[in-house]
């Protein structure tokens, strides 16, 4: 099972969402049907951002925290493990 970190730790770890994995997320996210001006609306951000986070031009906790917990995930750490065909440890 993933252990979760804290915000201030995983900033200070640098787990940084990358391109390839963005586009995973992406399409996890469309097969629950859910569509970033959805998740937007939800947090009360502009969609702009959600794109700028999965494309790893811009970090969010607060967005990472919402993706996992959308997509089912313990945590950030096991969503981006999944991404990346491994096992969160």
């Amino acid at each position: 099972m993933a252990r979760k970190l804290s915000r201030s730790n995983r900033k200070m770890l640098g787990i940084r969402i990358k391109p390839k994995e963005g586009l995973w997320i992406y399409y996890q996210l469309r097969l629950k049907k859910i569509n970033q001006t959805d998740l937007s609306k939800k947090l009360g951000i502009n969609s702009s951002t959600i794109s700028n986070v999965l494309s790893g031009k811009r970090r969010s906790v607060r967005i990472e925290e919402a993706l996992y917990q959308v997509l089912g995930y313990s945590s950030f750490e096991a969503m981006i493990a999944a991404s990346r065909g491994k096992e969160a440890i």
